[in-house]
């Protein structure tokens, strides 16, 4: 008679079990994907922009949680080694209630323009800040100072790690700001530390020409808020403006939407390079007609254009795919335009706070048509969103 042994058919059917839990494994993963490709409508991200790409392998497993739309994103990069040597730039507010650090000369906006010097007195806190950032290398001999300022709220350290740290760089900076906590309390005549700043912000400087940035605006820092406080109507955020039946979020020159002449300017990436000039041109003589370009500027010929009406002094209206956090201002040169009333940004997705932009093709796409559509709208129209 032919027969298995005992051991062969327990085998033969370990293997059947093994061989069933891998189908089902193979079905599950099957459904998972098709359900990941058929997402409703309902499944996207809240204003319709897109989420994160995915992230490279050598980051998987280094996920940040997760947040709402309306929580402010970590504030440390979580892809960067807080160890290693490189350029900081460090940004640390005093939380309400908290001593004035300095007082910056009040001067009229014409003297501020014409390039006057900013006197900047400390107060008995900002000396206390002061003595505190040059202890930093004595404390940390592998860190340098490059360039600091003492606002009266808030203060801005470049900071150079010469050495890799032994601890991550927000640990290494705990006893400087303890410090600056406990002698001000000391100085309030406090019987317990009242801590001064909130938690610190960091900008991970990336190259030569990102500190060269970062050093000019720690140093142009107290005209920047000298212009805010003299011209707050030109720095101001706007939140829930419903224009053709969509809602922006804005900030700057509100009333350029005011403007008789606004032009979409929208460059197409098939054209040759003689229709790249031909368009520029013909820009260009709308713009001194007065024309305001409309534009998310995103093509470098777009740039360009804009360029050209910024250079010929006119104002531009541009559209972006990130809102405007609490603190918001615009960097570099817009800064000085937003201070002349000749810049207003709107943000289609006011939600897409404090990361990076991850849009793609369909979005820049929708915020040219945006563009077309605020330009042929009646300047009554516009305004009457805010008006």
């Amino acid at each position: 008679s032919f027969f298995f042994p005992l051991s062969r058919i327990l085998s033969i059917g370990a293997e059947a079990e093994a061989e069933e839990k891998e189908i089902k494994l193979k079905q599950r993963h099957i459904s998972i994907c098709i359900m990941k490709n058929n997402k409703s409508p309902e499944e996207k991200d809240p204003g319709g922009f897109p989420s994160h790409k995915p992230l490279p392998d050598f980051m998987r497993g280094k996920e940040v949680a997760s947040t709402p739309a309306s929580k402010k994103h970590p504030k440390r990069a979580f892809f960067h080694d807080y160890c290693r040597p490189g350029d900081y730039l460090i940004t640390a507010t005093a939380l309400p209630g908290s001593p004035r650090l300095s007082e910056i000369a009040d001067l009229s906006v014409e003297d501020i323009r014409k390039g006057k010097a900013f006197p900047t007195a400390l107060s008995a806190f900002g000396r206390i800040i002061q003595e505190e950032i040059l202890a930093i290398p004595s404390f940390h001999p592998e860190m340098g100072i490059r360039r600091f300022v003492i606002m009266p709220d808030h203060i801005h350290i470049v900071l150079n790690v010469r050495r890799r740290l032994k601890r991550m760089l927000g640990s290494e900076l705990a006893g400087f700001f303890g410090a600056c906590s406990k002698r001000c309390s000391v100085l309030l005549g406090l019987e317990e530390i009242r801590t001064l700043f909130g938690r610190f912000h960091d900008r991970v400087i990336m190259d030569s020409q990102q500190l060269d940035r970062c050093v000019r605006y720690v140093e142009d820092n107290p005209r920047r808020y000298m212009l805010r406080k003299k011209l707050p109507d030109l720095f101001r955020r706007y939140l829930h403006l419903s224009i053709a039946n969509r809602e922006y979020a804005a900030f700057g020159n509100i009333f350029l939407l005011k403007g008789i002449y606004l032009l979409p300017v929208r460059i197409h990436r098939r054209w040759s390079d003689a229709e790249f000039s031909d368009y520029r041109k013909k820009c260009l003589m709308e713009f001194q007609k007065g024309a305001i370009p409309v534009t998310p500027a995103i093509h470098k010929a777009e740039k360009e254009i804009v360029q050209d009406a910024i250079d010929i002094g006119n104002c531009i209206i541009l559209i972006r795919d990130q809102g405007f956090e609490d603190r918001f201002k615009p960097q570099g040169k817009y800064f000085d335009l937003c201070a002349d009333g000749r810049l207003l940004l709107l943000a289609p997705w006011p939600d897409n706070v404090g990361r990076k932009s991850s849009s793609g093709y369909s979005e820049f796409h929708q915020m040219n048509e945006m563009a077309q559509t605020i330009a042929t709208l009646d300047p009554d129209v516009r305004t009457s969103v805010f008006i």
